[in-house]
């Protein structure tokens, strides 16, 4: 059943949800790019290297 915000009343609170918080040394510290390649690397967009 759901509420008038259309949230799962029957569904528990303590689900994960999203992507976990780990992704942030993925994200270039000079231009805010999100990397995708294995670490150590250089960002796609500006080329300063993106160290895990």
């Amino acid at each position: 059943m759901t509420d008038d915000a259309g949230r799962d009343d029957d569904a528990p609170d303590d689900m994960p949800s999203g992507d976990p918080a780990c992704w942030l040394p993925q994200v270039c510290a000079e231009c805010g790019a999100f990397v995708e390649a294995p670490l150590p690397t250089l960002c796609w967009r500006c080329g300063a290297e993106v160290a895990a």
